[in-house]
């Protein structure tokens, strides 16, 4: 008769087994709605933190983006930001391999140990990503940083009990740990899946010989029956068949190879990517990806001024031509010949003298053949092969600043900050590194071109250097000059990171009193130092070197490298600020700050990348002192009025006797040339400022491309710091507040980020929540101590200190 269990239909091991692979899908059900709710999370918690601060509206209609929806939300913001941040992940994948498990029995995979790896690689890894986050400035990130909340607790409870470094030991130690105990887990299933196929072939094999034995005895014995036995009924074993046993394989011989296969051999496939050299390099790092969409101003936002464009007629050439040999001959000065190269604004007549003619001679008449050509702005230089005398034309022409970067030596130049500053006397566009240069004093007197000349260099940068390559800062003490420049704000202005708001942003765009100047200043020199450093870890000596360094990966992020683009500092009107004359002291503190800092920069700036411009009107020797001259080799001189001012700039005169309108004088240290400045008027100016805004900038506060480091207060001044003014709470202190207790995060990156202030009004909002007792002070680099637990508390300290 069968038994119940006989006659059941299943088993209670196919019963066990049903429900095993039941509870397996299941579980891979959860894990699916895991790994989406944690993914989904990554990139909408911000969105959803409302849901979080605002309990009721978890009740309410309000959408969430987390495609899992706001359980999702919730289970993703417990094991993301509460718990474990991205090394949650190694909880899907113990899930995930647990749901596999119970599907597939047959697998082998060891829950035990999967469970211990995995739980304890979200705890390891949960604090490895919490002590970067500490490192790199990613600790509010997912709402509690990328180790989550446990963590960032255990992180810093470690770092106060023993320190950041024995930290990082302990974590690397237990990271080698983990690893050890992973891979032969992981190289074991690899193995195993081999040898339990070879396992399986064998196993089948022996059944099937097995069969076979079986059959062949039954076939060839007599049947066994009952008379058969023997009377005492004991039954003799039958003695088992020998097993095969390979014969030890003799030594192998060499075979004819066919075709690169042994004949009748086998042929052996091997894996050695894992060995294989590396023969293609990464790319290089483009630092203009930053901007990957920028696009240059066209040149035709530039004018032509084709009705500013004078010939200069042949008899008025004759006619000079014959008054300078006339004069020369009534001084008994014989000529050979005479040239004319004709230029925009001057002719340079080269004069060949007969043999025995001292060149002396011919220099000393320059006023009397000025005289006779009843002409201003003559002068005569020594040319290689002749005697120059340049006259001014009639009419002089206009060079229009589009027809210099048009020009091939514009275009084609190789230097690192190329400006096309003019047309020579010689018929050739005038181009200068300012990298080379390495800073440049520009002076002249008022209406003689000295603005315009500004407006053509910072123009050509613009015309040759991408935003991530070039910033300016703009000093304006006349507060007219540079106010175009503004719009470049998102794109290539650096500035300090003081401003309260955007607006106070966008006005101090363009430096324009002495105290921010003297500021700005002396952040630079803080900002060379800080390069100078960099320079020195990446073992070079110039910011050309370093940036092609960073490019070609050899200097790690990680590290603090950066790519480094050019900072252009151009001061107008740099005897306004260096005026001390009859002030009181805090001017004179001012003059002296600025004068140190210009001076600073130009000494030791040019390798950091830092150079310096500066343009004065009135070219004293109190304001262009030695000093400035001997830092400031290439100059540029527009007309000045009197000898003396062309020496002090020049040290030579000749500045004097300019004509004006763009004419000047280029002095390089070695010689000196006659150049007739581009012309570029305000319209053409704000057409081209006007383009680059119009672009999209830098994502960073308030889009400024560029931050200065925060000059350092001196000691004993008013900035040094003291007690925090209660009486005028910022408008923005309870919000500021609601947010921290909420996050329970002291993070000044935080009000910026989350709340969009600036980073110094940032600064004075964390100030005053230390100052009503709800952060604690600063801890070097991490988050403030949030004493605040509850909304509750908050509100007692929020009406007493707001009146509520």
């Amino acid at each position: 008769m069968k038994s119940i269990r006989e006659l059941s239909v299943f088993s209670d091991e196919e019963k066990k087994a049903r429900w095993l692979r039941f509870a397996g899908w299941a579980l891979a059900v959860f894990t699916a709605f895991t790994l989406i709710a944690i993914v989904s999370y990554f990139f909408t918690w911000k969105q959803d933190q409302s849901l979080l601060t605002d309990p009721a509206m978890m009740d309410s209609g309000h959408a969430v983006r987390n495609l899992a929806g706001k359980s999702g939300f919730l289970w993703a913001n417990f094991l993301v930001a509460e718990s474990f941040g991205l090394a949650a992940l190694a909880l899907v994948a113990f899930l995930a391999a647990a749901s596999v498990r119970l599907i597939r029995p047959s697998t082998g995979l060891r829950i035990g140990r999967w469970c211990c790896l995995a739980v304890g690689g979200s705890f390891l890894w949960s604090w490895i990503l919490s002590a970067f986050g500490s490192l790199s400035g990613l600790r509010g990130a997912f709402g509690s940083g990328p180790g989550g909340r446990s963590g960032d607790v255990a992180v810093q409870w470690a770092d106060n009990l023993v320190g950041p470094l024995v930290v990082w030991i302990i974590l690397l130690l237990l990271l080698a740990a983990w690893v050890l105990a992973l891979v032969p887990d992981i190289s074991a299933r690899l193995k195993g899946s081999g040898h339990d196929a070879s396992e399986q072939e064998e196993s089948q094999d022996d059944s099937t010989a097995g069969r076979e034995r079986a059959a062949g005895v039954l076939k060839k014995g007599a049947p066994v029956g009952i008379p058969d036995q023997p009377e005492d009924h004991t039954v003799i074993p039958q003695e088992p068949e020998p097993k095969l046993r390979k014969k030890p394989s003799p030594e192998p011989k060499e075979e004819p190879i066919l075709d690169g296969k042994p004949e009748g051999g086998l042929e052996v496939v091997t894996d050695d990517t894992l060995t294989a050299e590396v023969k293609k390099e990464l790319p290089r790092i483009n630092n203009r990806d930053e901007l990957p969409a920028f696009k240059f101003p066209p040149l035709t936002l530039l004018g032509d001024y084709l009705s500013g464009r004078n010939e200069v007629s042949h008899d008025e050439l004759e006619r000079n031509n014959n008054k300078i040999r006339a004069t020369l001959a009534n001084y008994k000065i014989a000529v050979n010949d005479v040239t004319a190269i004709v230029g925009p604004t001057v002719t340079l007549y080269k004069v060949y003298p007969a043999p025995g003619v001292k060149i002396a001679a011919i220099k000393s008449l320059q006023e009397d053949i000025a005289m006779s050509l009843n002409a201003r702005g003559v002068r005569i230089v020594t040319l290689s092969d002749s005697v120059g005398i340049e006259v001014a034309n009639d009419r002089p022409s206009i060079v229009p600043l589009k027809s210099l970067l048009n020009d091939p030596a514009f275009r084609e130049s190789k230097a690192e900050l190329p400006v096309a500053i003019g047309y020579t006397i010689t018929q050739k566009v005038k181009v200068f590194d300012l990298a080379d240069a390495p800073h440049l004093l520009v002076a002249g007197a008022t209406k003689q071109g000295k603005s315009v000349g500004l407006n053509v260099i910072v123009s050509s940068l613009l015309y040759s250097k991408h935003p991530s390559e070039l910033k300016f800062i703009f000093i304006d003490p006349k507060m007219v000059e540079f106010s175009a420049y503004g719009n470049l704000l998102n794109h290539y202005l650096a500035m300090l990171p003081s401003a309260a708001s955007e607006q106070e942003e966008q006005d101090k765009a363009i430096v324009k009193n002495p105290k921010d100047a003297a500021a700005v200043l002396k952040s630079l020199c803080e900002e060379m130092d800080q390069r100078y450093a960099l320079l020195n870890q990446a073992g070079v000596n110039n910011i050309k070197r370093y940036n092609d360094k960073f490019r070609d990966r050899h200097l790690l992020p990680t590290e603090g490298h950066r790519f480094l683009p050019y900072l252009v500092t151009i001061i107008d009107e740099y005897a306004d600020l260096t005026m001390s004359t009859g002030a009181g002291p805090e001017s004179k503190a001012l003059a002296r700050s600025i004068t140190t800092s210009v001076i600073r920069l130009a000494q030791k700036g040019r390798a950091a990348g830092l150079h310096v411009i500066l343009a004065t009107q009135r070219p004293t020797v109190d304001v262009v002192t030695g000093l400035i001259k001997t830092n400031f080799p290439m100059r540029i001189a527009f007309r000045v009025t009197s000898r003396i001012d062309s020496m002090t700039i020049l040290d030579n005169p000749g500045a004097d006797k300019l004509i004006g309108k763009g004419d000047m004088l280029i002095y390089s240290g070695i010689e000196m040339e006659r150049v007739q400045c581009g012309y570029v008027d305000g319209d053409e100016i704000n057409s081209i400022t006007g383009f680059i805004h119009e672009q999209q900038g830098y994502k960073k506060s308030y889009n400024t491309p560029y931050y200065l480091p925060e000059p350092q207060p001196e000691e004993g001044s008013a900035e040094g710091g003291g007690p925090v003014d209660m009486k005028n709470i910022d408008e923005r202190f309870e919000e500021a507040a609601r947010l921290i207790v909420s996050s329970q995060r002291g993070s000044t990156s935080d009000l910026q980020r989350r709340l969009g202030m600036g980073y110094a009004k940032a600064g004075r909002v964390m100030d005053q929540l230390q100052a009503a007792g709800i952060v604690g002070p600063q801890e070097g680099s991490k988050p403030r101590e949030v004493l605040v637990k509850d909304f509750a508390e908050l509100d007692e300290l929020l009406s007493h200190f707001l009146g509520k």
